[in-house]
């Protein structure tokens, strides 16, 4: 099978979340079987340095008339091959892109990413794809350009996070109308706007989520976020698919960035080693000994971190240590670089994103902490068990279909579950990892449970298999 993805991010040249790691990783497993191929933007910020095959590809049709801006542009604008392993990647090269340093947050994001959709439309028709699959709202309206094309291929269109749609003015998105779309955009409008990815979900053969339990929370207000109507109209073609993780970009035995190996039998070692020399890389005298926390991840209310701050402050007589590395919003990193500086004996903040540090966060900790008010599916949960950390999870989404815990029976455990946006039952749940770190025979039983936990794509693969194969069937 000829599988074409279409993303805005794609692990290890652009990543801001967890859409980056969950492409390379199921991308990788399906080349093993498939040609598998993968568009995404060039722009100067990227954070590896592709290998380029030589060839090129253009954006639009050699012989189209060039007549207005857009068609003009994509002209302009060529396809680059390169490869990764087995998988064959197309690098989106215009004037667009090229010299954006982030692939979010530009002004003009409504026009650029309608652009590059058409771009990856014509080249999923020139490279013979037998099945389309676009990543979130960036992408989403090249399942439209099928949708609407004679010579349309079956798609598939994943949400990752329903909270960012593509929503802009209906007055600066006239150009849609126009040369080379010609979309009708009375299929994208929504709340008096005209939203990207409405048109994916009303227009794709099938769409997807990234675990079952978001799917199901996600077809009632308020989690639907204004679409959940339209999710429900899908019906069957709606479907919650658990996302897998790279065993071996995701095993301390073989990570590179980490003071310290391990492995299943070495895991307590592993865990001091690599604890103490984090500690002494962030210049804070620690004993060891005390319960090491970790969090990782973008600052924004959907992760739920007011609560863990509540939760901290009203925790003081727990001997955890906690170490943050995140950035986003302005009055949270605030907070954070407050309590950092005023309780060194408590807590760590490094703002920004490093994938070594948060490597070594995971290889570290002894619990790892993620107190979203939603979690699509999450992907920290799956690292934090391949490096031996208990996962503090609030019961949503893919947090509460990946992390299991028996209040009777905490040996059988993969974590610790908390109710979301409550700082008692998020105090209750760190209370129990206290009690539980006490417990040496327990924790180590724990971490050996979780240590075996199989997130892989090995386990899940033949469900995107039978999704492409019903999505051809059913285009006919």
């Amino acid at each position: 099978m000829n599988i074409f993805h279409t993303s805005a991010e794609f692990y290890p040249y652009i990543k801001m979340g967890g859409l980056s790691d969950m492409l390379a990783s199921l991308a990788k497993e399906e080349a093993k079987n498939n040609k598998v191929m993968v568009a995404l933007p060039m722009i100067s910020g990227l954070q590896d340095q592709p290998k380029f095959t030589g060839k090129k590809f253009s954006c639009i049709h050699p012989n189209a008339v060039i007549g207005s801006e857009s068609s003009f542009i994509l002209r302009d604008s060529i396809f680059l091959e390169a490869k990764i392993g087995d998988v064959y990647l197309y690098f989106f090269d215009s004037p667009l892109f090229r010299n954006l340093n982030r692939i979010y947050e530009n002004s003009n994001e409504h026009y650029s990413f309608a652009l590059f959709s058409y771009a990856c439309f014509h080249l999923s028709l020139e490279l013979k794809a037998d099945i389309v699959h676009c990543h979130d709202w960036h992408t989403a309206i090249t399942s439209y350009f099928h949708s609407s094309s004679v010579d349309g291929l079956p798609t598939v269109f994943t949400i990752h996070n329903l909270a960012y749609q593509g929503t802009h003015p209906e007055h600066i998105c006239g150009f849609l109308k126009g040369e080379p779309f010609y979309l009708n955009l009375d299929i994208m409008k929504h709340d008096g706007k005209i939203n990207y990815m409405k048109s994916a979900i009303s227009t794709a053969t099938k769409v997807t989520t990234v675990s079952p339990t978001y799917r199901d929370e996600v077809l009632w207000e308020p989690q639907g976020c204004g679409l959940s109507f339209n999710l429900r109209k899908r019906g069957a073609d709606f479907l919650g698919i658990l996302n897998g993780i790279d065993e071996d970009e995701w095993n301390p035995d073989l990570d590179s960035r980490l003071i310290q190996n391990f492995n299943r039998t070495t895991i307590s070692q592993g865990k001091l080693a690599n604890k103490i020399a984090l500690y002494d890389e962030i210049g804070r005298k620690i004993d060891p000994s005390r319960p090491l926390i970790g969090l990782v991840g973008r600052l924004t209310w959907q992760k739920g971190y007011k609560y863990f701050l509540e939760a901290f402050l009203e925790n003081a007589e727990l001997p955890f240590y906690y170490i943050f590395l995140g950035s986003g919003d302005p009055n949270l990193e605030g907070e954070l670089f407050h309590y950092s500086h005023h309780f060194q004996d408590r807590i760590f903040f490094y703002k920004g994103y490093s994938e070594q540090f948060a490597r070594r966060i995971e290889a570290s900790s002894d619990f790892f902490l993620m107190p979203s008010l939603f979690e699509p599916c999450g992907l920290n949960q799956m690292y934090s068990h391949a490096y031996g950390a208990i996962p503090i999870v609030s019961r949503v989404g893919g947090l509460r279909d990946t992390i299991k815990e028996d209040l009777y029976d905490v040996e059988n455990s993969t974590g610790l579950l908390f109710e979301p946006g409550s700082t008692t039952s998020l105090k209750a749940a760190l209370t129990r990892a206290h009690e539980l770190y006490e417990n040496k025979e327990k924790i180590e039983k724990i971490r050996t449970r979780i240590f075996a936990q199989d997130w892989t794509w090995k386990t899940r693969l033949q469900e995107f298999t039978n999704l492409y194969q019903d999505a051809i069937k059913k285009k006919g």
